[in-house]
């Protein structure tokens, strides 16, 4: 009667080493950042998420980095938090391109079993704007700062 349990011990296991992962890189992230490592686009940034055909929102961080071996592109690594009791997270790479001071992050990416989702990004040095979309229909905002 034990091996039912087995893929929720295993989901539970993935789903807890993901949020270590995510939590140790956010911790890099912000320090190289402090410390002028780092500049816009890239970097840790923190702020809330709103889908507006529902209502629905929460908390939000993302670090975003230079895609390695692909240069003018970048990963994004969100992980966001919804019904003050759950979170998760998911990475995409969008094409990034500058004018002056903004950088502009537009792309679609499919998410598997979560359908398509797609944004369209405004970053400057504090600032990461965004409108977020998918399959289902919905649209929201992405809104986030810098840390503190």
């Amino acid at each position: 009667m034990k091996t039912p349990f087995l893929p929720l011990l295993a989901c539970v296991g993935l789903l807890l080493t993901s949020c270590a992962s995510f939590e140790r890189e956010w911790k890099q992230s912000v320090a190289d950042y402090r410390s002028g490592k780092t500049s816009a686009p890239a970097g840790p940034w923190e702020g809330t998420w709103t889908t507006a055909t529902n209502g629905h929102s929460g908390k939000l961080r993302a670090i975003v980095k230079p895609a390695p071996g692909a240069p003018g592109e970048y990963d994004f690594r969100y992980h966001a938090t919804w019904g003050k009791i759950f979170s998760g997270g998911y990475s995409v790479r969008f094409p990034v391109k500058r004018s002056g001071g903004v950088y502009r992050a537009d792309g679609t990416k499919d998410l598997g079993l979560f359908g398509s989702f797609g944004h369209k990004a405004k970053i400057t040095g504090q600032s990461f704007e965004a409108t977020y979309s998918n399959d289902k229909g919905d649209l929201g905002k992405f809104s986030m700062r810098r840390p503190r």
